[in-house]
């Protein structure tokens, strides 16, 4: 199946465990020795692999016993700063903050007198 970003949280994690169990099944592995070199439990794997909730961690451990750690550079890209944002901020930006025209902008704020 592939993924567009709309489906729920449950549809992703069988997914994702669908796909580590078609990777494990194409390297001739069996839950137990991938299990072994993910340094995890064979009953973390085998609920990984079922789509339940694991921690992350044990999810980055699998990722790494298949070699595809690196994929992770896919799913969450390195942001860069443009040249302009030096000029702009003179560093790199660390927080975001909303700026006085966006509150001037702001219809929270009312006369009273409104209907």
């Amino acid at each position: 199946m592939k993924l567009k970003g709309t489906e729920n949280n449950q549809m992703i994690l069988m997914e994702l465990g669908r796909r580590i169990q078609d990777t494990r099944i194409a390297a001739s592995l069996t839950q137990k020795e991938l299990a072994e070199r993910a340094g995890i439990s064979p009953s973390t794997l085998v609920r990984l692999e079922s789509g339940e909730s694991v921690r992350f961690e044990y999810v980055l451990n699998v990722l790494r016993a298949l070699n595809l750690l690196a994929n992770i550079d896919i799913l969450i890209q390195e942001q860069e700063m443009m040249p302009s944002d030096f000029i702009d901020y003179g560093k790199q930006r660390k927080r975001v903050r909303s700026s006085p025209k966006d509150e001037m902008n702001n219809d929270s704020w009312k006369w009273g007198d409104e209907k």
